[in-house]
């Protein structure tokens, strides 16, 4: 039994061979005496097919008008059909001539179904008027039928080509991708055309043909100048001039046709780890070839269904069409890897010795429901990956999520999460520090509450109190918030407020009652001094507590316009300085040995941010 690739050897050259010889046997047999103006219309014919070949006039990017079915069709209204097909025959031989090293079949194979087709065609629409065409302008009914007998025969031939050459497979998935709406216009369009060349020739014969070529040629040299000129400045309008890879506005679009068509899609958001340490050791310059080749690693590395865009400045997204989000995750480490293996000039100036990136991935629509969401989502996971150590691949997850799956809610509760959602949402366009600190506290305090030995149900409130213990500053004015230096007596009386401002928020749902002392209290001291009430020691609950060392650990060990970062163990030594008067002295102790086995959950270097946290205590 032949293999397939033997069979393909084989019956590729030979299938349109067998049918050409098939075809000059027939016009053979309907042989007449040809006489100087047959052998005239043949050679002309033959000779204008041949010299269409090399040329094309674009009708769309996709599309070009095929110019040899123009004159076939043209040329079939006026004159006898043998002259037509011979002529046919003729450029189907020479034209595969010029492919002879390799793809000499294809090209016969062309031109035997252009020679098959307007003989058919021919025929069948000479049927339907009960008389030969030749030499008669034909009426509306008889164009329609030539038309759909030549594009059906079309059609069939190539199916049969991929059916008996490939066995088969993929020949009906071939066809159905070939006829398209757009495909079918244009064939309309070269049928309008032959029609205007048929009568050129009835009325000036052969000259008429000459003028009707010179007029296509033209045609052809101008809208393909065009179409080359339109492509680049879309080319431009939707590639980063820099990598060359997709630009924001492409990836935007893609995403909004995924979208209201319904198509699953997972989005991966990568951000290169300390850019701007590498562009202030080595300058822009190197700096953009940097992300040159990050742009190479990725685009080398796309798989079926992904589309690649640089998002901004040192930020890429991809869009994998079809896949889930397991997929994606796969994916996305399989990317991160390559990045951190990639060699890239000067990276001995960073971290590790290396460039790496870190990546957010979110899914539509399981995650999200339109684009909107699904872009804080991954931005959210990004900045989750970056704050928690970077060169790693985050998958979207939400405590507020969470509090619902885990919580016994009402309608009207559902309707207040709603709410939350779009404050949590607000506050982190607002105060973006705020958010990504919120994030860091939760890790923090659920780590240090497992050290001491909270129970399971506390410390699933504790984590939703850590999680909301800000909210209330989406109340506070943005330029108090966002203030880059220390606050007036008015300004921080207003930040102090926002304790009281959260409770208010959240206090409706009654679900989460058992989280809003912490919301209240996580700004009292231990010594006493606090507010908002004020109270000290143990009358501060446990969980408040807990969360007042988290939360001014992290802001001591966080990049600020308004003070330096300090150091882990500046930190510490911060922490056993005000052990008894701001912290609970039995926490401080647990809380550092804590952070030594989990690490430092740093904010990215260099960071710039306009937000601001004016209550560390």
């Amino acid at each position: 039994m032949q293999s397939t690739s033997t069979r393909e050897r084989i019956l590729a050259p030979l299938y349109p061979l067998i049918w050409w010889i098939a075809l000059s046997v027939f016009l053979a047999r309907e042989y007449r005496p040809l006489t100087i103006p047959d052998w005239v219309v043949i050679y002309s014919l033959a000779g204008i097919l041949i010299l269409s070949e090399r040329f094309y006039v674009p009708v769309t990017e996709q599309e070009s008008l095929n110019l040899e079915t123009i004159y076939l069709i043209g040329f079939s209204f006026v004159y006898p059909i043998n002259d037509v097909g011979w002529a046919a025959l003729i450029y189907a031989v020479i034209t595969s001539l010029r492919y002879y090293r390799t793809r000499w079949h294809v090209q016969l194979m062309n031109g035997f179904t252009f020679a098959l087709s307007v003989i058919a065609a021919h025929y069948a629409a000479s049927l339907l008027v009960l008389r030969p065409i030749d030499n008669v302008l034909p009426q509306v009914v008889t164009v329609l039928l030539f038309a759909v007998v030549y594009f059906g025969v079309n059609v069939l031939s190539l199916w049969g080509h991929l059916f008996f050459v490939f066995d088969g497979r993929g020949s009906l998935a071939t066809i159905r991708e070939g006829i398209t709406l757009r495909s079918v216009i244009v064939y309309a369009i070269e049928i309008l055309i032959g029609l205007l060349l048929s009568l050129a020739l009835r009325n000036a014969g052969l000259a008429g043909a000459l003028l009707f070529t010179g007029l296509l040629l033209l045609a052809a040299y101008s809208y393909r100048d065009y179409f080359q000129m339109a492509k680049h400045f879309r080319e431009l309008s939707i590639r980063d001039e820099l990598t060359g890879l997709y630009n924001h506005r492409w990836i935007q679009t893609f995403m909004d046709e995924l979208v209201g068509q319904k198509q699953p899609f997972a989005l991966l958001m990568l951000d290169i780890d300390h850019f701007r340490r590498y562009n202030d050791a080595w300058g822009h310059v190197r700096g953009d070839d940097a992300l040159k080749e990050i742009a190479q690693v990725l685009d080398e590395r796309r798989i079926a269904d992904e589309e690649v865009a640089r998002y901004s400045g040192e930020e890429f997204a991809i869009a994998l069409r079809g896949y889930s989000l397991e997929q994606a995750q796969v994916h996305a480490e399989n990317v991160r890897r390559a990045v951190e293996d990639a060699k890239i000039d000067g990276v001995e100036m960073l971290p590790g010795k290396r460039l790496t990136v870190s990546i957010g991935v979110a899914h539509f629509p399981s995650m999200a429901e339109n684009k909107t969401d699904l872009l804080m989502m991954v931005d959210d996971a990004l900045y989750k990956g970056k704050f928690s150590g970077r060169n790693k691949v985050s998958i979207y997850t939400s405590v507020l999520d969470e509090m619902k799956r885990n919580l016994a809610l009402t309608d009207d509760d559902e309707e207040l999460f709603r709410t939350i959602k779009v404050f949590l949402t607000f506050l982190n366009t607002k105060d973006r520090y705020t958010y990504a600190h919120t994030e860091r506290d939760v890790r923090y305090v659920e780590s240090l509450a497992v050290r001491v030995g909270i129970g399971e149900e506390d410390l699933r409130y504790l984590r939703f109190g850590a999680f909301l213990h800000d909210i209330g500053k989406v109340e506070i004015p943005i330029e108090v918030l966002t203030k880059r230096g220390p606050l007036s007596k008015t300004e921080w009386d207003i930040m102090k407020s926002h304790v009281e401002l959260g409770v208010n928020i959240v206090k409706p749902i009654a679900a989460l009652a058992p989280s809003l002392p912490i919301i209240r209290h996580h700004h009292e001291r231990f010594g006493g001094g606090g507010y908002p009430d004020g109270i000290a020691g143990e009358d501060i609950p446990l969980s408040a507590r807990i969360l007042t060392i988290a939360d001014s650990f992290d802001a001591m060990t966080t990049s600020r316009p308004y003070q330096r970062k300090r150091s882990m163990e500046e930190a510490f030594a911060e922490l056993r300085d005000c052990a008894g008067t701001q912290f609970d002295p039995d926490l401080v102790e647990p809380f550092i040995d804590m952070v030594r086995e989990i690490g430092l959950l740093d904010a990215e270097e260099g960071d710039d941010s306009k937000g601001n946290d004016h209550i560390t205590g």
